[in-house]
């Protein structure tokens, strides 16, 4: 069974990344840069969901370089403390310490974190 196929828009050669047409109720396919929307056929579906249980003294930790994954959002808002580079992808957590944005830099991988 091969997996889920990169799209990509014709017209400015970005990826396209799904989104839910709330109106339709249907899955679409939207370029984030001009704005440029598909449909998906029946056979793009693919639904993925990764639950993690743990007791509030544990810890997750993220294994995987989420550089790579197109679903994280990225900034240009900060400025990595290793490299210089100014993109990074983003995501939050609670934490202990409460709600905390992690931060990896899309340069050189070096990982921070932010408490909000």
């Amino acid at each position: 069974m091969a997996g889920p196929k990169l799209r990509f828009c014709p017209e400015s050669n970005d990826l396209l990344y799904p989104k839910e047409d709330k109106d339709r109720k249907q899955l679409i396919y939207v370029c984030r840069s001009c704005g440029y929307k598909e449909d998906a056929g029946k056979t793009d579906w693919c639904v993925y969901r990764n639950e993690v249980h743990h007791t509030s003294r544990e810890k997750s930790i993220v294994l995987q370089d989420v550089r790579s994954d197109p679903t994280l959002p990225r900034t240009n808002e900060v400025r990595c403390l290793s490299c210089g580079h100014n993109e990074a992808v983003f995501f939050s957590a609670s934490t202990e310490e409460g709600m905390t944005l992690f931060f990896n830099c899309t340069g050189c991988g070096h990982r921070w974190r932010d408490h909000v």
